[in-house]
């Protein structure tokens, strides 16, 4: 167990883990204090981790480990329970593609750290997984004053930043006072698996691909940060094999940066209850034999809205095939048909296009609410069925034109 001493980088940061008991230490006054001990930190120089290396806890070090550069892991990296390791300001540790791993497994009562010498957000830039390796683990760590300067020409930038074909699993853990987001994975070939987390004191929890919306967690905790968002970087990727869309305790920010649609090839399932929040030029697709089951409840309606509260601040949902999966009820879509003239409905259905919608409000567009194109000599559209509808602030609201 880990004596309360000084630290010898004359920062906060002990006080800052016992305060938030992720060490198991007294804080207690009335408890009888040792006297210090003379223990310094191990400085770890760069070329260190280009071998298989097992990081120990000294049970009389309030840090274990001091990195003072950009270091790259080239080699299986294990740190066991209860230790602590700090970087000077602008270090952070890389792990390269498939040649490394990472196993950081502490416990409850002996976490992993992860933190600065100096108990600023951004002080250190963070941990950066390249690695594809279906090994790679966190459980009970603690991740803390990262997210300051990039990695890479890219720009990105997060306590924990998971790059191209990364893989990481991260379980029980603390992502904390990032100064910018507490997870970056916004490429789309990222293996992620995320459980029972917390995501606090950052400029944001998540920057994500909107694909790994799937793959956030309702057990994991996304609130108590600068904007309580999960942002779903919107780019290259789409829905393609079954997917559900999860219910968490922030609503989601689709953001458009270089693509302006969230597409789904495959079924997309979105839970009740869940928020969603479309930035201008965005829009949900529903391609060829995809599907969306978009069905909330009474209590838990699903809403999709506009970041700006404003008719016509996002396009809208389109939906192009026949896919008898697709529902849409007890739902609210408010502030869509941006550009109304060409995006004629909050729910646009291309020829022929199936969907049943029902027990659904559409509120403040700039189009009508559900819009589709007819066949020639068609009247109606035969794969289109609609129940308990209301309209709100909307300049139409069923509308098919050949």
């Amino acid at each position: 167990m880990k004596k309360l001493l000084k630290n010898p980088f004359k920062n906060t940061t002990l006080f800052m883990l016992c305060a938030l008991s992720l060490v198991a230490v007294s804080c207690s006054s009335d408890d009888p204090v040792e006297p210090p001990l003379n223990v310094d930190p191990i400085q770890l120089d760069c070329d260190y981790f280009l071998e298989n290396r097992t990081l120990v806890d000294n049970p009389n070090a309030p840090i274990d480990y001091i990195v003072s550069c950009v270091a790259q892991v080239r080699a299986n990296l294990t740190i066991e329970p209860g230790v602590v390791i700090a970087f000077t300001p602008d270090s952070g540790l890389t792990f390269r593609e498939t040649v490394s791993s990472l196993h950081a497994v502490g416990t409850a009562n002996k976490p992993i750290i992860f933190t600065g010498t100096q108990s600023t957000r951004g002080s250190w830039r963070g941990l950066f997984i390249e690695s594809g390796n279906a090994s790679n683990i966190m459980e009970y760590v603690t991740v803390s004053y990262g997210g300051g300067q990039a990695f890479n020409s890219n720009g990105d930038r997060g306590n924990i930043i998971v790059y191209a074909d990364g893989a990481l699993t991260l379980k029980n853990c603390n992502v904390i006072s990032s100064q910018t987001s507490g997870l970056n994975a916004i490429y789309g070939n990222t293996s992620l698996t995320l459980q029972n987390n917390v995501f606090t004191g950052n400029a944001n929890p998540l920057l994500i691909n909107s694909v790994y919306a799937t793959q956030t967690s309702a057990t994991d905790n996304y609130v108590g940060n600068d904007l309580d968002r999960v942002l779903l970087y919107n780019y290259s990727v789409e829905f393609q094999t079954p997917s559900v869309w999860k219910n968490i305790n922030v609503p989601y920010r689709v953001l458009n940066t270089g693509g302006s649609a969230v597409n789904a090839r495959g079924n997309l399932t979105i839970e009740p209850g869940v928020i969603i929040e479309m930035s201008p030029g965005t829009s949900i697709g529903i391609r060829d034999t995809g599907s969306l089951k978009m069905v909330g409840t009474a209590a838990l309606p699903i809403v999709i809205k506009g970041v700006n509260a404003v008719p016509g601040a996002w396009l809208g949902i389109k939906i192009d095939g026949t896919n008898p999966l697709n529902e849409i009820g007890f739902a609210k879509i408010s502030n869509a048909g941006e550009d109304p003239t060409t995006n004629k409905g909050a729910v646009s259905l291309w020829y022929s296009a199936k969907l049943y919608i029902h027990d659904t409000e559409f509120k403040d567009l700039a189009s009508c609410g559900v819009y589709g194109r007819l066949l020639g000599g068609q009247t109606a559209n035969p794969n289109y069925s609609s129940g308990n509808l209301s309209f709100i602030n909307t300049p139409c609201t069923e509308f098919f034109e050949q």
